[in-house]
């Protein structure tokens, strides 16, 4: 009994090692998302205060972790206001908003995650896990894309290496660097299996 539960220890180890921290914020984002894979991180700032930290995967998705929580109306307010210098379909824009403001019944207090698929014909909106609707247009899906992506960027995202480290980031104080967490993680595989075996 102990040896298993010293296995499904390791096995959450392994499960939070595929994970890549935002380093100015601490907030993690899986390497794996929906069949894509983590490229891009960035944080959004206003003024001195981290709003959230974003993540952008290979498929298109755009997942926003909130590390300083608003009121539905300005989080809406701020993701309609991006979108309309780069998509002139106000139409578009509202049921945007709409959709966003229906999945924010109690705004977005920290810790709380909106997800933006954009690599369809349709703009996916999830939030908490929680499918919020979908507005199909192309070019909606590439306005949205572009607030994190185009010259006018509200924040700027740095590539995730190959070691799922953001490529512009120290490592955090309070985390061992990849080649450390990689040695702890197969130390701790290795005493397992000892015991196992002995």
């Amino acid at each position: 009994a102990e040896i298993m539960a010293q296995a499904l220890l390791l096995l959450g180890v392994a499960a939070a090692a595929a994970a890549t921290i935002e380093p100015r914020t601490g907030i993690s984002f899986p390497e794996k998302h929906k069949g894509g894979s983590l490229a891009k991180l960035g944080v959004r700032y206003k003024g001195p205060i981290k709003v959230y930290a974003v993540g952008e995967y290979d498929t298109g998705t755009f997942m926003l972790k909130m590390s300083y929580g608003v009121g539905a109306k300005k989080m809406v307010n701020a993701l309609g206001d991006a979108l309309k210098p780069r998509c002139n379909d106000a139409k578009l824009i509202e049921e945007f908003e709409e959709c966003l403001t229906k999945g924010l019944p109690n705004g977005a207090p920290k810790g709380t995650v909106l997800e933006f698929a954009t690599g369809g014909s349709k703009l996916g909106v999830t939030i908490n896990s929680k499918p919020c609707g979908a507005i199909g247009s192309k070019a909606l899906c590439t306005a949205f894309a572009n607030i994190y992506t185009d010259k006018s960027a509200v924040c700027s995202l740095a590539p995730v290496g190959a070691d799922g480290e953001a490529e512009s980031s120290s490592t955090s104080c309070c985390s061992p660097p990849p080649a450390a967490a990689g040695a702890l993680i197969g130390a701790a595989v290795g005493y397992v299996v000892g015991k196992v075996v002995s």
